[in-house]
């Protein structure tokens, strides 16, 4: 895949501040798979394209988003992860992407999900920690995942879990989904 062409669309898809983070997540996910190997130029993709649909507007997403997934996928229009759903759609139609991991990685970057492979835990933690991600708690996310990804990714979503809870803000099923699928296979 020509990275430098999906670079070029991304810089009249996205707002720069937009399109930097997704070159710094593509940056991240490529440091994390010098330790986990996985296929790069799948994970490149993913990672650069992960918030291809972010700045969509809002009845542009939620019209796309209910053209293709049932309330099965998603019981509630949860806005702050819409994109990623939607990316996922844009980018199978729009550049002919069949390959599933690829389009799994960037539909669940933000929620993650059970069964998730190597990759698609490599483009969900590297959006959750690249470099200009502050909050509490990325600095030992980021030392953490240098030993255990699954250890680090389980780390992040008890702290998403817990500000979601404190904040009143919807919780995906997939994120708690796939941090029940990493205890119990932690035991």
């Amino acid at each position: 895949m020509d990275l430098d062409y999906y670079k070029k669309i991304l810089k009249t898809t996205l707002s720069t501040k937009r399109y930097e983070h997704s070159v710094r997540v593509l940056e991240t996910a490529l440091e994390l798979a010098k330790k986990y190997p996985v296929d790069t130029e799948k994970l490149s993709f993913a990672a650069l394209m992960h918030d291809y649909a972010k700045e969509l507007p809002k009845e542009e997403l939620i019209d796309i988003y209910l053209k293709n997934f049932s309330n099965r996928e998603n019981r509630e229009l949860n806005l702050p992860i819409l994109h990623s759903f939607v990316g996922a759609i844009l980018i199978k139609e729009r550049f002919l992407i069949e390959d599933n991991e690829i389009l799994n990685a960037i539909k669940y970057h933000t929620t993650g999900r059970k069964n998730a492979t190597l990759l698609e835990k490599i483009v969900y933690i590297a959006d959750a920690i690249e470099p200009e991600r502050k909050y509490i708690n990325v600095e030992k996310i980021r030392e953490i995942v240098q030993v255990d990804i699954d250890r680090a990714i389980l780390f992040e979503l008890e702290h998403k879990i817990e500000h979601l809870k404190k904040t009143n803000l919807l919780i995906d099923e997939n994120s708690i989904k796939m941090r029940d699928w990493l205890l119990e296979n932690k035991r």
